[in-house]
């Protein structure tokens, strides 16, 4: 068999092999691996004769489901770039997305998502079908927009045009090339051993690159199953695990968190006869959060690290270790970290430095924004990360926060991630936030905490529970007790909002 160059071929060599194998499940619908290969051959047809061509970026607005899949690699198939954004985003972020990336059409899965559909009236879209995927809304530029150059070679074109999270800043438009997702999807299979046996439980958006190349991609290279839900609930998850053989839990750490208080208020409901392996990335993982999910599962929680940028995975523990720490495990075969101090040279074994990656994961740059990819390499070719962690003498890495979140505080630094996991020690904490905020020529400490379903916690009592267990400059300034942390889509705390209310907030 010839090796794949578009992700696509994933899909068309799986029709081959086994066609009849479920290779997808969309609510009650189970799509077959020839029923996807004939899909992404009509829309693909059905595009071409809409005028799509080779260097377009196409628009797809939507919440997980078939048709969006079929999308992703059908555009891909023509040598367009399909831009998959998910339609939980607010209008302004739409509008921008349109405006920078220049899409000839964007698509609105209206008949599947009432967000996309909103998105697209209020935008003037169409109503319209496609075959082979039915009725949606379409809206195509008013000007001519230019293609980009064709690749030297297919696997170097863009088969992924996804746009960052935005937890520190402005979101930008990262090109993952076909070969950044092929090699991810092979690597991160062989890792977790997947085989043709496994169903795999996805309510995470497919425009993020964890749930796009982790999940969906490794998923498909091994022959399995995804099914996919539109949003997480946890009854839904629990009925899945229950009912439907899920094997494989992928999660973020506010999934499993809403999961656990669901099992827990439903003590005789959760079973998962065949669930074999639970992950979490995306945000820090909490000592006493991997703890509750490994005993609510009877498995080890498998922590995991990447970025958009590195095709979702850099790290990840092994599946034969158990680990009682909250490390992110070493790289994935064919890819290699440092860590940089200030001043750009190695630490040493066991201090803090910035996150340097190398590898076939990386990304090929930020769409139409030079200065931004420049400033993401150093001279030498390693992608700075903008995160700060550990490496151990086994080659280990620990996560300690985000270089741009650092706190200076009183001539001390101050990382967030210390206090963090300090609040989080605290039985009613279900999850919490810690970020600076500028007070005169110095910063101060400012935390928002989320206490579990039923519990209280009052300020002064986290107050003092923090007071026991770290150093006096990391204590807060500010320490208010929320309903809900902001999230964004992806199930990340939203950062940015975050700062935004520390703003707000008076001390006391």
């Amino acid at each position: 068999m010839t090796e794949p160059q578009r992700i696509d071929d994933i899909v068309t060599q799986g029709a081959r092999r086994f066609a009849e194998r479920p290779a997808l499940r969309d609510g009650a619908r189970v799509f077959t691996y020839g029923d996807l290969a004939a899909g992404i051959d009509a829309a693909s047809a059905s595009l071409a004769a809409r005028g799509v061509i080779a260097g377009d970026r196409v628009l797809v607005v939507a919440e997980n489901g078939w048709t969006a899949v079929v999308l992703l690699f059908a555009i891909g198939r023509l040598g367009a770039w399909p831009a998959l954004v998910t339609a939980r985003l607010g209008a302004r972020e739409i509008d921008t997305i349109a405006v920078h990336g220049e899409p000839r059409l964007a698509l609105y899965l209206s008949a599947t998502s009432d967000a996309a559909a909103e998105h697209a009236r209020r935008r003037g879209a169409h109503a319209t079908e496609l075959a082979p995927l039915g009725a949606l809304h379409a809206e195509r530029t008013e000007r001519d927009p230019r293609p980009e150059p064709a690749p030297a070679r297919p696997e170097e074109g863009v088969a992924a045009l996804l746009y960052t999270s935005g937890t520190t800043g402005a979101p930008k438009a990262a090109m993952l090339t076909h070969a950044n997702i092929l090699f991810l999807a092979q690597a991160q299979a062989r890792a977790r051993r997947y085989s043709s046996d496994d169903r795999v439980y996805c309510p995470l958006p497919l425009a993020y690159a964890g749930a796009l190349a982790s999940i969906m991609m490794s998923t498909f290279v091994a022959g399995g199953c995804l099914h996919l839900a539109p949003r997480f609930a946890p009854e839904a998850l629990a009925r899945a695990l229950r009912d439907d053989g899920i094997t494989v839990v992928p999660g973020v750490p506010t999934l499993h968190v809403k999961l656990v208080a669901w099992a827990r208020a439903h003590p005789h409901a959760f079973t998962a006869p065949r669930v074999r392996m639970v992950t979490c990335a995306s945000s820090p993982l909490d000592a006493t959060v991997k703890a509750d999910v490994e005993a609510l599962y009877g498995l080890p929680l498998q922590n995991g690290y990447g970025l958009t940028e590195t095709t979702a995975v850099v790290c990840q523990t092994r599946l034969d270790e158990r680990r009682t720490d909250t490390s992110v495990g070493r790289p994935l075969p064919g890819v290699h970290v440092r860590l940089a101090g200030e001043a750009g040279g190695e630490v040493a074994c066991g201090e803090i430095g910035e996150i340097l990656v190398r590898g076939p994961n990386v990304f090929a740059g930020y769409y139409r924004h030079p200065d931004a990819t420049r400033a993401a390499f150093t001279e030498d070719g390693w992608f700075r990360t903008g995160d700060l962690g550990r490496l151990d003498a086994a080659g280990d890495l620990a996560i300690a926060g985000r270089l741009k979140e650092l706190i200076k505080h009183s001539g001390y630094t101050v990382y967030p991630a210390d206090v963090e996991a300090a609040l989080h020690a605290h039985p009613a904490v279900a999850s919490c936030a810690v970020v600076g905020r500028p007070d005169g020529a110095d910063e101060e400490v400012v935390a928002l905490v989320q206490v579990k379903q039923g519990a209280t916690a009052s300020r002064g009592e986290l107050m003092a529970f923090l007071a026991r267990r770290i150093a006096a400059h990391k204590l807060p300034s500010v320490l208010e007790v929320v309903v809900a942390l902001p999230a964004l889509p992806s199930g990340k705390v939203d950062r940015a909002e975050v700062r935004r209310i520390a703003r707000t907030l008076a001390r006391g």
